[in-house]
């Protein structure tokens, strides 16, 4: 699949292009929240059939900031580990005279997906050196998975950023996670970071 390599460069290049800047920020972030996930099964005569099930998802670690901490329009990337809960028994809708089966979602532990994204964060009300409201827009992929289920990943936010001092900031967001791969799947993530400010 050209899709995840293709975007693994784009990112990588927008690492190294950020190195040549001379101002922005760097963090720590964590996130929770939830995702929509597909457990499939399958009837004795191959019919399959999905049962769409709610999962919680948890992940934590790195963001960069590009741009001046006192301009309201900076440049956002995310690098994280998304750890997704396993999905349960699927709810079969049976039919008489069929038996049924499925993989053993359960026993198949937490699932750890390598994340990059990379967007845009607007401030639209308030003072970036202080207390501003923001709304962001990002995309990117999970590029790096044990089982080659690489997925595309849409995800526009809002939230508040809050400056300590010159150099530490805390930010805040609520971000509608919609993830593509075959089909779309949406959840919903919170993330919280601290980021050190340089100019």
């Amino acid at each position: 699949m050209r899709t995840p390599t293709a975007l693994l460069a784009a990112l990588l290049g927008a690492f190294s292009w950020s190195s040549a800047a001379h101002a922005g920020g760097v963090g720590l972030l964590a996130n929770t929240g939830f995702r929509q996930d597909l457990a499939y099964y399958y009837r004795d005569d191959g019919e399959q059939g999905v049962d769409r099930q709610v999962r919680p998802t948890n992940g934590f670690g790195f963001e960069l900031l590009l741009g001046d901490r006192d301009k309201k329009v900076q440049g956002l990337v995310r690098a994280y580990t998304l750890i997704d809960a396993p999905l349960l028994a699927p709810e079969i809708a049976e039919e008489e005279g069929h038996e049924y089966s499925y993989p053993a979602y359960d026993e198949l532990g937490n699932r750890y997906t390598g994340t990059a994204t990379v967007g845009i964060q607007w401030g639209v009300y308030g003072d970036p050196s202080k207390f501003q409201v923001i709304v962001t827009s990002l995309m990117g992929g999970g590029i790096a998975t044990p089982d080659n289920l690489e997925f595309l990943i849409v995800e526009p936010g809002a939230g508040v950023t809050y400056a300590f001092n010159d150099r530490l900031q805390l930010a805040g967001t609520f971000a509608v996670m919609g993830r593509y791969r075959k089909q779309l799947t949406v959840g919903g993530n919170a993330y919280v970071g601290l980021r050190y400010m340089f100019d």
